[in-house]
């Protein structure tokens, strides 16, 4: 392992991380809170940054291999998130309280442990602010500032990873900006459209923030509810679909390929949307009407779907089949590529494809049968990677699920929980559920969650990477 390197792109992260603490140092000034603590954290992240970057001077550029580059974006969004903790701890929060709501906030999680009305309004700035960063990727803004960094290209695969890459392939730093460029605009957009329906700015700017981000925190307990207006949910929910989609499909349009409009994963997100709205609205017409049912099952299935966690209703009181279809739907979770997290669409797409294959040979062993995309043919490679991922994903599930269990929570509460922290959705069911909070959770509990969301948004193999490496040496 190459810990130069690890320290010097840590560094620099951490450089650029610390001025963006700075924005809520100057609201908490407008606000009356306590800006002291965000310039404490700024100096501390500068501090870091500046050591970092000093003592890593000189590493041997040749010896760099990908394994590196993977753990280096594994220890950058861990040590940023340590570093957003720090105004959550000056306030009063416990380290592991502090930690687990950095890190749902960076990750896009959205799961909490406060109370939003109990909070200053700087610190909720400061969530959402994260949560914002942490939707576009802390490497994507790093590579704007650093574009010269050797193993860009593998940085930006590690923050986001794709099964399949578009025609279209520019140059990283071009991509990096193209991408905060669009981000950008469809916020300052969303929050232009949520201030014209009536939320004050700070609202306006927080949800749209947690909304293109498909983070989900709020500024109020009670979530998107609080408002009870179908306009906003209307249009948080349009641009929740818009953070679930593959950033490369929107390069892509903005260079008029229009025919990426057709892509595989595209459409087999929106058919998964739509079926989704159609089957639980069909399952709650009993208990709302079909109009109440289409209005709260279209903005859960699309909130869940996308892993943004926004709610409107306590979903937890619905059937068991309406909930195992939203179980299934935040396991699904987005596009590559996107904000969202979950397995992503195209590699559900390509399990599937794979496994009717596979069925198809035992019926015919004499047919020859390809998993496409599109018109294209998979290769076995990116087939054997994706089995590999779903292995992968399905030990940290399991591993997960077991711990919760033998820690004494009930079998819905650890299953769900597992789901919406592994997948970056924020609510689960039971203990996990929309209308409660994660602070009841012990913190050996907290611990595995922050683990989850960790390796759940770097869809795992950085952590992994990290992890082996560090044990092969022996040391870290």
């Amino acid at each position: 392992m190459n810990y130069r390197y690890i320290e010097n792109i840590a560094g620099q992260v951490l450089f650029v991380f610390s001025f963006l603490v700075l924005f809520p140092a100057i609201s908490a000034l407008f606000y009356g809170d306590r800006a002291d603590f965000f310039i404490l954290t700024f100096f501390v992240s500068l501090s870091l940054s500046l050591l970092f970057i000093f003592h890593s001077r000189g590493y041997l550029i040749s010896s760099i291999e990908d394994s590196d580059v993977y753990s280096a974006v594994a220890v950058v969004w861990l040590l940023v998130s340590l570093i957003g903790a720090i105004p959550f701890a000056l306030y009063g929060l416990d380290p592991i309280d502090s930690v687990f709501e950095s890190m749902s906030g960076l990750t896009t999680t959205g799961a909490t442990v406060i109370v939003p009305e109990n909070w200053p309004k700087s610190i909720l700035l400061w969530r959402s602010l994260i949560q914002w960063i942490g939707g576009i990727g802390i490497v994507v803004v790093f590579l704007i500032f650093f574009p010269q960094e050797r193993k860009s290209p593998t940085l930006l695969e590690a923050e986001y990873p794709v099964v399949v890459l578009p025609r279209v392939r520019p140059k990283v730093r071009d991509m990096a900006i193209l991408i905060f460029q669009v981000y950008l605009i469809l916020t300052l957009l969303e929050v232009a459209v949520l201030y014209a329906l009536g939320l004050n700015l700070f609202e306006a700017v927080n949800h749209a923030f947690a909304s293109i981000s498909t983070g989900g925190f709020s500024t109020h307990s009670q979530s998107i509810a609080y408002f009870n207006d179908v306009r906003v949910e209307a249009v948080l929910a349009f641009f929740c679909t818009l953070g679930g989609t593959n950033f490369a499909l929107i390069y892509a349009l903005y260079h008029r390929e229009i025919r990426a409009i057709a892509d595989v994963e595209f459409k087999n997100y929106l058919i998964f949307l739509f079926a989704g709205i159609l089957i639980v609205t069909v399952l709650n017409s009993p208990k709302f009407g079909i109009l109440d049912s289409l209005r709260y099952s279209a903005f859960q299935v699309i909130s869940l779907a996308t892993t943004t966690g926004f709610t409107i209703c306590d979903y937890d009181t619905w059937s068991d089949a309406a909930k195992i279809v939203l179980l299934l739907l935040m396991t699904i979770g987005g596009c590559s590529g996107s904000t969202a997290g979950g397995l992503k669409v195209i590699r559900v797409v390509i399990l599937l494809k794979y496994t009717f294959s596979q069925v198809f040979k035992l019926v015919d062993p004499r047919s020859v049968k390809v998993v496409r995309y599109g018109n294209a043919v998979i290769t076995e490679k990116h087939v054997s990677d994706v089995v590999a991922f779903f292995v992968i994903y399905l030990f940290a599930f399991i591993t997960s699920l077991l711990l919760l269990s033998l820690s004494g929570y009930d079998m819905q509460t650890s299953i769900s929980a597992t789901i919406a922290t592994l997948n970056i959705v924020g609510p689960g069911m039971g203990l996990a559920g929309a209308s409660e909070t994660y602070a009841d959770f012990n913190p050996f509990a907290k611990l595995i969650f922050i683990f989850n969301m960790w390796a759940g948004r770097l869809e795992i193999l950085p952590v992994l990477a990290l992890i082996f490496s560090a044990v092969q040496r022996g040391r870290w």
